[in-house]
C-alpha cells in the first residue's frame, strides 16, 4: 500500500535527524550488472541485513517510461521529454524500508513493471539528457542514507567513489530463466530463446551506449551468479564489506 505524503515528508525528517546525529558520510554499497545476474533479489536482501536503504534506479527510469506511456510523450523528441521530465516531480519513498515510486504526487509502484512502460523505460534510458536528470536524483538518495544501491552504472558513473562496488554476472541461459520466470508472474506468454535474444539484445545497447554504458567498474568484486544460492552470493558481499568498512 503506498503511503501518504505526510508519511513521505515524515520519513524524508526522520532520514534527515538520522544523518544529523551520524555525523559521517553514508555508505554507498554499488551493484551492477546486467538483468538476470540476479541484482536486485540479492540488494534487497543485503540491505535488510545491513539496515539499509534499497535503492533500484531502474525504478526511475520505469516512471519515466510510465510517463511516456501515461501522457503519451515522443520518444522521438528527446529535448521535449527532458523538459517535461524536470518540471515533473518523480520521487522514491522508502517507508518500512520498502521503495515506491511517485511521479506528481501519485503512487505508481504497481504500474511501472508492465511490458509497455518497460520497452519506453528501455528507451529512455538511452537518452543524455534523462541520464542526467536521473544520476543527479540518484546521488541526492544516497547523501541522504546509508544505501544499498543497484543498476548499470552506479559504480562508474552515479557514484565512482562508493565505498564498495560489486558487478553481478551469469550465464545467458541462467539469466533468461530468471527473467522468464518474472515475466511469467505477469503472464506473458514469451518463451525463453525469446527471452534470451531480447536480453541479448539490451545487453549490446547498454554496453554501446554513449553515456553511462554498462561496464564493470575497475575496482568492483565481480560475482558469476551462474551456480550460486541468493545466500552464496549475500556472504561473499558481507564479506567483503566487513572487509572495508571499519
Amino acid at each position: 500500500m503506498c503511503c501518504s505524503q505526510g508519511q513521505q515528508r515524515g520519513w524524508a525528517g526522520k532520514a534527515a535527524s538520522t544523518m544529523t546525529e551520524k555525523q559521517r558520510p553514508c555508505v554507498i554499497i554499488a551493484i551492477d550488472g546486467p538483468a538476470g545476474a540476479g541484482k536486485s533479489t540479492v540488494a534487497q536482501r543485503l540491505a535488510r541485513l545491513l539496515g539499509y536503504r534499497y535503492v533500484d534506479s531502474g525504478a526511475l527510469y520505469r516512471a519515466v517510461g510510465w510517463l511516456v506511456c501515461e501522457h503519451a510523450l515522443l520518444l522521438e523528441d528527446p529535448a521535449a521529454l527532458v523538459a517535461y521530465l524536470q518540471r515533473t516531480p518523480i520521487e522514491l519513498t522508502f517507508p518500512n524500508g520498502t521503495l515506491q515510486v511517485w511521479v506528481a504526487g501519485r503512487c505508481v509502484t504497481s504500474q511501472v513493471r508492465g511490458e509497455a512502460v518497460t520497452h519506453a523505460a528501455s528507451a529512455v534510458a538511452t537518452m543524455p539528457g534523462v541520464r542526467r536528470v536521473i544520476t543527479a536524483q540518484l546521488r541526492q538518495i544516497g547523501g541522504e542514507a546509508d544505501v544499498v544501491m543497484e543498476g548499470r552504472d552506479i559504480g562508474t558513473v552515479v557514484f565512482p567513489d562508493a565505498t564498495v562496488k560489486f558487478f553481478l554476472d551469469a550465464s545467458p541461459t541462467i539469466r533468461g530463466q530468471r527473467r522468464l520466470q518474472e515475466m511469467q508472474q505477469g503472464r506473458s506468454s514469451a518463451t525463453l530463446g525469446q527471452v534470451v535474444e531480447a536480453m541479448a539484445q539490451r545487453d549490446s545497447q547498454d554496453r554501446a551506449r554513449a553515456t553511462a554504458p554498462l561496464m564493470r567498474s575497475p575496482d568492483a568484486q565481480i560475482i558469476d551468479t551462474t551456480d550460486l544460492t541468493v545466500d552464496e552470493v549475500v556472504q561473499t558481499m558481507l564479506s567483503e564489506i566487513r572487509r572495508v568498512l571499519p
